[in-house]
């Protein structure tokens, strides 16, 4: 084999083609660690939930599955969507959990679909406070969030500040929610292991594309070929 790689395009190349490599390991790595938390969950979800006093002795962390908290006060309603996907307005009011005011789901309004002369294809089910709630990360405010209108109590967006002020409360905990545990939460099955692989997929395929365009032009220029030289001896 004859080959004399391009000195620039090479050094290019090296960073490049080790970058693609590396972002489908990774992906690969977090698609086993996604299957993971998700079989760990599944395991979580047939054990008996958690005292407020066992969690806060643990430690309150995301995943914990823990008893109804003992909610009160006004109400916020924040707009989003129940596990089953049906869309409508989460009502949040505040529990002191942990020595701090938290932010528990005590409710939902199903928004119905269709209007008049119009039918919602599947009237939703009604909101059943279930024995269990789940602790989870604090949401992110959306990149495209609609703006919150505290006057209305309309909120598309947690925004831990206004929403203190809105509850009458000097502060809330900005590290988690408490939402009823209807089912996987979305947070752990939002990306699943199969989405992971896909990326891993397509990453490995733009590292092998990469490659072979890299050796196609070393070849059209010359400077890479299999077999004997021209003048009959092996390429070395």
């Amino acid at each position: 084999m004859h080959f004399r790689p391009f000195p620039v395009l090479t050094l290019l190349a090296i960073p490049a083609l080790a970058a693609l490599i590396w972002l489908g390991v990774w992906q690969a790595g977090r698609a086993g660690w996604k299957a993971g938390e998700i079989a760990a969950f599944e395991q979580r979800m047939k054990t008996p939930p958690l005292t407020l006093d066992q969690a806060c002795a643990e430690g309150l962390a995301t995943s914990q599955i823990i008893v109804p908290p003992n909610a009160s006060g006004p109400e916020l309603r924040v707009f989003g969507h129940r596990t089953s996907g049906d869309p409508g307005w989460r009502h949040f009011q505040a529990a002191d959990i942990c020595g701090a005011p938290v932010l528990v789901e005590t409710g939902f309004d199903a928004l119905e679909i269709g209007g008049p002369g119009g039918a919602s294809p599947k009237p939703p089910a009604p909101y059943v406070a279930p024995e269990r709630f789940i602790v989870t990360p604090w949401p992110e405010q959306p990149f495209m969030a609609a703006p919150n209108i505290p006057e209305r109590n309309e909120w598309s967006w947690f925004d831990a500040p206004a929403m203190a002020k809105a509850l009458a409360q000097p502060a809330l905990s900005a590290s988690f929610l408490v939402i009823p545990l209807e089912g996987m939460p979305d947070y752990v099955v939002r990306t699943p292991p199969e989405t992971h692989i896909g990326y891993a997929v397509t990453w490995f395929g733009m590292a092998i594309a990469f490659a072979l365009i890299y050796g196609l032009m070393h070849a059209r220029a010359g400077r890479l070929r299999f077999g004997k030289t021209p003048d009959g001896k092996a390429g070395e």
